[in-house]
């Protein structure tokens, strides 16, 4: 899967290059604001940042494409209340049009309760989509985990 995710950001970045000068720090917010949204509202906070034509990878599956199929593989995450995911941007970047840019991250899924603690980490990348009323929302996301480490 990292090689397909790598893939598919080459070619969206392709088109349009990503040599201009926009300021990247709004995607960065975009993406706190949508790791604060998913924490407080969960599923619907989650869904409150997807495109329509969202799309997602998952091992074994075709292309999870549309915001009622992707919120169907989250649903058993963010429906759990023993079980939350936390994430935080490290990089981003913006195309030269302006229209089009990602953020790079890392991720932790978190068990509370009995047997509290980090169940999961890896890394992520979310394509974002300049909306007409200027929004960013989330065309694509995708995430690979760490490799587990021996207890």
């Amino acid at each position: 899967m990292p090689t397909t995710t790598a893939l598919l950001l080459a070619l969206l970045i392709a088109p349009t290059g990503f040599a201009g000068t926009a300021d990247a720090s709004v995607l960065l917010d975009a993406d706190r604001a949508f790791a604060v949204a998913t924490e407080k509202g969960r599923l619907e906070g989650f869904l409150s940042f997807l495109a329509e034509d969202t799309a997602t990878l998952r091992p074994d599956l075709p292309v999870i494409r549309g915001r009622k199929a992707v919120a169907e593989r989250w649903a058993s995450l963010l429906s759990n209340p023993a079980m939350s995911i936390r994430w935080q941007p490290l990089d981003a970047a913006i195309s030269s049009s302006g229209d089009l840019g990602y953020t790079i991250g890392a991720y932790e899924i978190v068990r509370s309760g009995e047997n509290a603690g980090v169940v999961a980490t890896g890394k992520y990348v979310t394509i974002w989509k300049k909306q007409a009323d200027g929004s960013w929302k989330v065309v694509f996301d995708s995430g690979v985990p760490d490799t587990p480490k021996n207890k």
